[in-house]
């Protein structure tokens, strides 16, 4: 967790990474009270952070370690829930430089709650997003 302490700060959902790859990550997550879409849909973008994409960010010149930018989200429910505590799985989608697309899921046991896509821009080398 070393490696994502400047994440930290922003990161309010997320109590346990169970798997952090290079394409993939699968956390547990906590809410405050029963999660809103938009929660969840945050939780997925959260645990983005620990999927690790070092190939596809080094090719196209990103640092590993590059802060992003949220830029659009695409959500839908498919059990709503009142657990507050759930497990959230982000998988790399496809990138065109430093714009990602990532897709999540949310589950409370096997069941499917959400899932979706969002699109990030990660900063470049020097700063630049």
């Amino acid at each position: 967790m070393k490696q994502y302490e400047r994440y930290q700060a922003p990161v309010r959902f997320v109590e346990k990474v169970l798997i952090s790859n290079e394409l993939d990550a699968r956390t547990v997550v906590h809410f405050p009270f029963a999660p809103t879409l938009s929660m969840l849909a945050e939780a997925g973008a959260q645990t983005s952070i620990f999927a690790k994409l070092t190939e596809q960010k080094l090719s196209a010149g990103i640092p590993v370690d590059a802060a992003g930018m949220l830029l659009s989200i695409k959500a839908a429910w498919h059990y709503r829930t009142i657990k507050e505590t759930l497990e959230v799985d982000c998988r790399y989608v496809s990138n065109l430089e430093n714009f990602f697309v990532m897709a999540f899921s949310v589950y409370e046991g096997k069941i499917l709650v959400a899932d979706g896509q969002f699109s990030a821009i990660l900063e470049k080398e020097g700063g630049v997003f």
